[in-house]
């Protein structure tokens, strides 16, 4: 018998467009950011916490290890 069953599906940095939100996690807590610019060399990410620009290998890296995650819905509840 299956109580739960969930399919997950992985986030490319295709989904990573203008207006996009993500939460990036890192050693001491996480910060909202909004990416603002996307070019053949880079996305470019504006928070609080988190801003500059990375390129898609660094961001598949981050995608992939769970720190960054795009918040889906209203980002004042997480």
């Amino acid at each position: 018998m299956t109580l739960h069953r969930r399919e997950y599906l992985r986030v490319t940095v295709d989904a990573l467009v203008p207006g996009t939100t993500v939460r990036y996690h890192y050693g001491t807590g996480s910060s909202l950011a909004t990416v603002v610019d996307r070019t053949d060399h880079g996305i470019t990410f504006d928070g609080e916490d988190c801003d500059g620009t990375f390129t898609d290998g660094q961001v598949r890296r981050l995608l992939s290890t769970g720190q960054l995650r795009i918040v889906l819905g209203d980002a004042a509840d997480r």
